[in-house]
């Protein structure tokens, strides 16, 4: 593989939406994703001010990509994860890796001093962030209500 990273811009936005389906379609995750809803999805995530996003790109096809942004929190700054996406075909061969190492090397930069994410607790996601040095926080969880409208 002749790999390549770069920021993603607007015009790298469909391509981006389309690995995301095709991707998040497979297991462990089973989404089906609608190409629009990812596309205001990570197209809302591209135009954040503070958003850093990187893509992989093995000669003129996308393998892969991740977005976030940067927070500021009570004198320090911090980095959500929000999306990482590698081509199904491409996965266990180092471009998650290659992503999350050159993220903490520009999170470094800037002086960001904790990056984190939600993602599912067992299986091949947990595995992944765990070999990178990645644990559950102690005294946060994510927490979720069901809003239903009231008629």
């Amino acid at each position: 593989m002749d790999i390549t990273l770069k920021t993603i811009e607007e015009a790298d936005l469909l391509s981006c939406a389309e690995l995301y389906a095709a991707t998040f379609k497979q297991k462990p995750w089973d989404e089906e994703w609608a190409l629009d809803d990812v596309i205001l999805r990570l197209g809302n995530f591209l135009a954040a001010p503070s958003s850093i996003t990187i893509q992989a790109k093995d000669g003129e096809h996308l393998i892969g990509f991740l977005m976030g942004e940067t927070e500021q929190w009570n004198g320090s700054k911090y980095f959500y994860l929000k999306e990482i996406c590698v081509a199904p075909d491409t996965q266990r061969k180092g471009v998650g890796k290659m992503l999350m190492e050159i993220l903490e090397k520009q999170l470094d930069e800037l002086g960001i001093t904790t990056l984190y994410l939600i993602t599912q607790r067992e299986g091949i996601p947990a595995n992944f962030y765990s070999s990178l040095g990645f644990s559950e926080h102690d005294a946060l969880s994510v927490i979720s209500k069901s809003i239903k409208a009231k008629i």
